[in-house]
């Protein structure tokens, strides 16, 4: 643990600008940096030792800042659209209307939103433009010139992929809790 606070005391400053290089908030990107670090403090608590702590440190940021862009992005996808294309029960596991729902639900909001992020662009598109933004597919074709049938076949492919997810996230949590 004392080379780990070595390496903190000596490098924060430089990797804390790498983080402001990625994040403009500096607040999130100091929690990033304190975040990383615990999660480093975690695993050489568990693992003993780790042979390149600076560089797992760095492995570890990349992904928070990572994962804190997934959440961002996510969270521009307002949950009551998602609610109105998909029946969310389907994906929730059986349980008594309470917190314990509430968490899946919620859960499965945040993962249909990631899966968004994740559809090849045209069919992210026309989903975001038919969904989120409320766009006829007459409207979304005068404005791009894309033929109406095949904006409905994206939103279609998307809308596949999107269920897709929600099937696999019932599976996760049937076999995980």
């Amino acid at each position: 643990m004392g080379s780990l606070d070595t390496i903190y005391r000596r490098e924060r400053d430089r990797i804390l600008a790498w983080v402001r290089s990625r994040v403009a908030d500096p607040e999130e990107a100091e929690d990033l940096l304190q975040e990383s670090f615990l999660t480093a403090v975690t695993e050489l608590d568990s693992a003993g030792s780790i042979e390149y702590l600076l560089a797992y440190v760095y492995a570890v940021l990349r992904n928070k800042v990572g994962d804190w862009y997934r959440f961002k992005k996510a969270g521009k996808y307002s949950n009551s659209r998602l609610e109105q294309e998909f029946f969310l029960e389907d994906a929730i596991p059986d349980t008594t209307p309470g917190p314990e729902k509430e968490f899946y639900r919620s859960l499965v909001l945040q993962e249909l939103a990631i899966a968004v992020e994740e559809l090849p662009e045209e069919q992210k598109s026309a989903f975001v433009e038919n969904v989120f933004e409320g766009k006829s597919f007459r409207e979304i074709s005068e404005a791009t010139g894309i033929p109406e049938g095949t904006l409905s076949a994206r939103k279609s492919y998307a809308k596949d992929f999107l269920a897709k997810r929600l099937k696999d996230l019932k599976v996760f949590f049937l076999e995980e809790f």
